[in-house]
């Protein structure tokens, strides 16, 4: 339900991470520097016209830096607020 898009090493990519997994939220983390994840990547950036990571996918929705969260706090509630719904 939560496809998480980031790089190794992403300091904002690794904090959300680290909220995800202290509060059990299942994911499934997408590097974009890996070349069997381009076609997904770019279809992704494509869809939220922004190149920026972290980007999250939940269920339809797509999250994407300063267009939907100005802070990883608020990509962390938006991410629980589209799972609840």
């Amino acid at each position: 339900m939560v496809r998480l898009y980031g790089f190794k090493g992403c300091p904002y990519c690794d904090e959300l991470k680290d909220m995800y997994d202290k509060n059990n939220i299942d994911y499934t983390f997408v590097d974009v520097t890996l070349k069997e994840n381009d076609t997904e990547t770019e279809k992704v950036f494509k869809i939220a016209n922004e190149e920026s990571v972290p980007i999250i996918l939940v269920k339809k929705t797509i999250l994407a830096p300063e267009k939907s969260f100005k802070s990883i706090e608020e990509a962390y509630d938006l991410t629980l607020k589209f799972l609840n719904e």
